[in-house]
């Protein structure tokens, strides 16, 4: 079988799974509003089992995942939504050890041409050098975001891939009123 077939075979797995999800009673609705009136942004890293790392159960919480976990425009557009239109008041934070945007040599950019066979199209990778210096950035922009809805509350974690432990990086606090 050629490297395309082989690939194309995880979508009849993953329709499989899913006729088996419904087939055996795995759906049920939840409300659309999280119940814990919570998101959490945190990196797109498949190693991250948010749902079991925090206790939470299906419709207690947004989820919002990126590359690095980082509070980038599009990660704000869905924070918006999800504050105003949704009711979500409290927001984790949650970056992790060895992420593939920790890049203190700067060479994010080659890494990718190498690849690639070509340079990368320009854009913010949103790298960074040091995850707790990062969370620490990323909460004071949510701290000072004009979206943010009054008493929003934020905490940000840095998660431990290899323990599974969550470290406080920045406490609990609540944004002072827009």
């Amino acid at each position: 079988m050629s490297g395309d077939a082989m690939e194309l075979t995880i979508f009849d797995e993953l329709a499989d799974a899913n006729t088996a999800y419904v087939r055996d009673g795995g759906h049920h609705m939840v409300p659309v509003r999280p119940s814990r009136r919570l998101a959490v942004l945190t990196c797109m890293d498949s190693r991250i089992d948010v749902f079991a790392v925090l206790g939470l159960e299906l419709g207690e919480a947004h989820v919002i995942r990126n590359a690095g976990a980082r509070v980038t425009d599009d990660a704000l557009r869905s924070l918006a939504l999800s504050t105003h239109l949704l009711d979500t008041r409290s927001l984790a934070l949650i970056a992790h050890t060895n992420c593939g945007v920790f890049d203190p040599e700067g060479t994010i950019d080659d890494r990718l041409a190498a690849t690639m066979g070509r340079a990368p199209a320009s854009r913010d990778w949103h790298t960074f050098t040091d995850p707790r210096q990062a969370l620490r950035d990323d909460a004071e922009r949510l701290l000072a975001w004009p979206d943010r809805p009054d008493g929003f509350a934020l905490a940000a974690y840095l998660f431990d891939v290899e323990t599974g432990a969550l470290e406080e990086v920045v406490a609990p606090q609540t944004a002072p009123a827009v």
